[in-house]
């Protein structure tokens, strides 16, 4: 490709980018053709020298879920592979001005679930393979910052293994609790979920929904002779970074259907909630750090009630 062309790509790139919004840099081989943009789960080929055939060969990273030709008439074209190259189908007949923009939805690659955030300590742990009776917490920042700020109760009990993971809402959870919990082979499984799905973190749910996915949390457990455990969620007024969710009414409608569902099936029901709750249905603040998450002294309160029920989980085991 001649610096001329080169050139006026660039600047017909950066133009087309004040339109699509700021782009940012990839790691994908530059095209003979013209030059990738992505933004958010976009990919934007600049096609500048129109293939005469209408084929249009792109970098094999790329994960293309679906392309559209953008024109007046945005025109959804196939993607294929062709005698092992990436090949966009575009029509053979060039559009009157050069480039073209083809947008390429891409497949998300993040790792929703966060399934990674464990699999070291996971796979440590299936290795060594302890012969004491093990308890996995399985939960939110809840329970990953239990370490943090009063750490001492996982130190002087070895065998109980924190599994939370800071943000997370019960289909996260749903999702990593096979190797998260069940490949762990545990004696006890705690869950304790709910807050960050009232606060929408992934989106609106339905408190029936949230339910029914800390139950197939339960029933997995169970199905593989892990004893359950199920706590409540613990109180809130509001959420700093969902401000405009009033949440305490939804948790005191999400711990009645845990209570249900424990009662109804022999499940051990913990109860954070009583002992933690201030007169407006929030955290107590001597308790908190903030309007959701225990400080030393609010894990202090529940580290004897979660003993008692692993004790009690342990004898009917």
């Amino acid at each position: 490709m001649s610096l001329y062309k080169e050139v006026i790509i660039i600047t017909v790139v950066a133009v087309l980018n004040i339109g699509i919004g700021f782009s940012q840099a990839n790691s994908y081989t530059k095209p003979e053709w013209g030059n990738y943009t992505t933004k958010g789960g976009f990919l934007y080929a600049h096609v500048f020298d129109w293939p005469k055939d209408g084929k249009l060969v792109i970098d094999r990273a790329i994960k293309p879920r679906q392309a559209t030709l953008l024109s007046t008439l945005d025109k959804k074209i196939k993607t294929k592979l062709i005698d092992g190259k990436l090949t966009v189908l575009l029509p053979k007949k060039a559009p009157d001005s050069l480039p073209s923009v083809v947008k390429i939805e891409l497949v998300p690659n993040e790792d929703w679930a966060n399934l990674d955030r464990y699999k070291k300590a996971n796979r440590e742990f299936k290795v060594s393979m302890k012969k004491e009776k093990t308890i996995v917490f399985m939960g939110n920042s809840i329970t990953q910052n239990w370490t943090r700020d009063h750490g001492v109760f996982f130190d002087d009990n070895p065998s109980f293994i924190n599994r939370g993971i800071s943000g997370q809402t019960s289909p996260q959870m749903l999702v990593r609790f096979r190797p998260d919990v069940i490949e762990l082979n545990p004696d006890v499984v705690i869950i304790h979920a709910g807050t960050n799905d009232i606060a929408e973190n992934s989106g609106p749910i339905t408190i029936k929904r949230i339910a029914g996915n800390i139950f197939s949390m339960a029933e997995l457990a169970e199905e593989h002779g892990i004893k359950v455990i199920l706590a409540s969620v613990l109180p809130a007024i509001s959420y700093s970074w969902s401000p405009s969710i009033e949440p305490a009414d939804k948790i005191i409608e999400l711990n009645k259907r845990i209570k249900a569902y424990a009662e109804a099936n022999n499940i051990i029901y913990l109860d954070y909630y009583s002992l933690m709750v201030n007169e407006n249905g929030g955290l107590k603040k001597e308790l908190g750090r903030d309007t959701v998450h225990p400080n030393a002294e609010g894990y202090k309160v529940i580290e004897p009630l979660v003993k008692k029920a692993i004790k009690l989980a342990l004898m009917e085991s």
